[in-house]
């Protein structure tokens, strides 16, 4: 389910270009942490890392329009001092993505998955090529591109 929630949060980020937004399910029977029952030490859960990567985005970025041919990916970019930030959230199976308009100074994109087994993980960086970019989003997974000039 939370995979649906940030996919849910990602695309009021595209459409209504919230300056904030209040996480209301952070309950104990929806816990943002797992554990804490028999002597279990609190860990963060995968919606602990999904809100925390959505949070990536710089406070006062500009949304960016963002359009997407798949209905199982959705999307949404901004830009904050030349900063470019587009999270994707795939609901199925692995592909690859390609995603363009960058600006010009982007040259790289730092990556972050998070996902199942995977929380907030930084899995690599992607050459930028004339404002353009190669993603593999894995199965089920919220994926963050992060690129500075």
């Amino acid at each position: 389910f939370c995979l649906n929630e940030i996919a849910q949060y990602v695309e009021i980020c595209r459409v209504a270009q919230p300056l904030s937004i209040l996480h209301w399910q952070l309950t104990a029977d929806y816990s943002i942490l797992t554990g804490g029952n028999g002597g279990q030490p609190l860990q963060p859960a995968q919606r602990f890392w999904d809100i925390k990567q959505l949070g990536m985005t710089a406070a006062d970025s500009t949304a960016l329009p963002i359009t997407c041919d798949n209905p199982r990916v959705i999307s949404c970019a901004f830009a904050d001092h030349g900063a470019s930030v587009v999270h994707l959230v795939n609901n199925g199976a692995a592909r690859g993505a390609t995603v363009s308009g960058l600006p010009g100074g982007v040259k790289e994109m730092r990556v972050f998955v998070t996902d199942a087994r995977r929380g907030m993980q930084e899995t690599g960086r992607l050459p930028v090529v004339q404002g353009t970019v190669q993603v593999p989003l894995d199965a089920m997974s919220f994926t963050s591109l992060i690129g500075n000039p």
